[in-house]
């Protein structure tokens, strides 16, 4: 079953081109007409991109490589470590290599960190059941494992939430439609974790229809749209696309939604936090311009044509580039014996991590730099929310930190 996914068209009044600064960092090659099919990539910007990252649903897909089935001697090493782990009186925050060894399958994961990096930029981890282990348990081993990944935990909220449910209960009382798109079981588009570098998902629990996820890489998505569209991908690479980032006196920044470092495409985009939000008073996000419009619905289209489902079951633990990958899921349904539960991690490799440009570093700074920094209070729930408590601040995708100026709730 393919997702559905639809472009998302923001809504306002204030004009984009009332805040577009033209500096030294813009795209400064001239945007080619629609229909051009000899126009040149964006300045800095290769005209095709040929790498391990690139792969679609036309290439016959495989994803044995990056299925790390666990041996049954790896999973009594994984219990050993969380066992010893337990042993020493730590909080759940703790968990670190040091202290959760895996001496057999650490560096089959450190391989594998490798190839998030730079090869496919996929990983699943297989062999463990969620349902032979408490909430406590399958949190400490997630942390674990996830710890030879990448080190380093990004913060997910300004409250200091270090672990997210994606789930939706049936038990909530608050409408769908005023909850994070997370927290309901509709169909998100194509999108990253804005901020994340290393997206971990622990699969506890599958739908009972539906809920697949859908990945896409964006190299990929990036040559088919220089063939198809190469308007398009200039328009992408504008520094003019106004994103989400507070609710206070300033809240968005002027960014671009792909760029191109150290021989990586970049990409950091999610529907729902460009251009107006319905929470930010007085209009004071601008509108996307017409031609971001069509550009971003014409990313959707691409990753579409591109995707390929990821084969995750039961207790899977998934870890993919966030930086190199969309990804989308389809709506679902839930019922009396199986209900869609994922737990999320953003991580971060100190050693493999991606170099980012400047200009698309702002929602990272919230997850792993100097904001980030500031957050005291972090927070590893190990079940989600018995009761949902309604947000004032929502928005359709992924969850994602709002700087604070006040003492209002968070997005979470």
């Amino acid at each position: 079953m393919a997702a559905q996914i639809l472009p998302t068209v923001s809504q306002g009044h204030m004009s984009l081109h009332d805040h577009v600064k033209h500096d030294e960092a813009e795209v400064s090659m001239t945007t080619p007409s629609k229909g051009d099919a000899s126009a040149q990539p964006p300045l800095g910007f290769p005209a095709s991109i040929e790498a391990p990252t690139v792969w679609s649903a036309g290439g016959k897909v495989s994803f044995g490589s990056q299925t790390l089935e666990l041996s049954q001697a790896e999973k009594s090493e994984v219990e050993e470590a969380l066992e010893h782990f337990m042993s020493l009186g730590l909080d759940g925050s703790d968990v670190s290599r040091e202290n959760f060894p895996l001496p057999s399958l650490g560096p089959r994961l450190e391989k594998h960190a490798v190839d998030i990096h730079q090869g496919s930029g996929l990983c699943i981890v297989r062999g463990l059941d969620a349902e032979d282990y408490s909430a406590e348990d399958n949190t400490i081993l997630f942390l674990g494992i996830a710890s030879y990944i990448g080190s380093q935990r990004g913060v997910q909220t300004s409250k200091g939430a270090m672990l997210t449910h994606v789930h939706e209960s049936g038990s909530w009382t608050v409408p769908r439609e005023k909850r994070h798109g997370i927290h309901t079981n509709g169909s998100l588009p194509f999108h990253n974790d804005m901020g994340c570098e290393v997206l971990a998902m622990h699969v506890r629990n599958c739908a009972a229809q539906g809920g697949g996820t859908y990945m896409a890489s964006a190299a990929a998505v990036y040559n088919a749209m220089m063939k198809a569209n190469p308007w398009a991908v200039h328009t992408l690479a504008k520094h003019n696309w106004p994103v989400q980032v507070s609710r206070g006196s300033s809240p968005f920044v002027l960014a671009p939604l792909i760029g191109f470092q150290s021989g990586n495409l970049v990409i950091s985009t999610d529907p729902s936090r460009l251009g107006p939000h319905p929470a930010i008073a007085n209009n004071r996000i601008p509108d996307l311009l017409p031609a971001q419009k069509e550009a971003l619905a014409l990313l959707q289209q691409a990753a579409t044509a591109e995707q390929v489902r990821l084969p995750a079951c039961k207790g899977d633990m998934v870890f993919l580039n966030n930086w190199g990958l969309l990804h989308a899921r389809e709506s679902y349904e839930d019922d009396s014996t199986a209900t869609r539960h994922l737990v999320r991690l953003y991580l971060r490799n100190d050693e493999l991590s991606w170099d980012i440009p400047k200009s698309m570093k702002t929602p990272w700074e919230a997850s792993f730099g100097s904001k980030a920094r500031k957050v005291v209070n972090r927070q590893y729930p190990v079940a989600p929310m018995p009761e949902y408590m309604e947000p004032k601040f929502t928005n359709g995708s992924a969850a994602f930190i709002m700087e604070e100026s006040s003492d209002e709730d968070d997005d979470e």
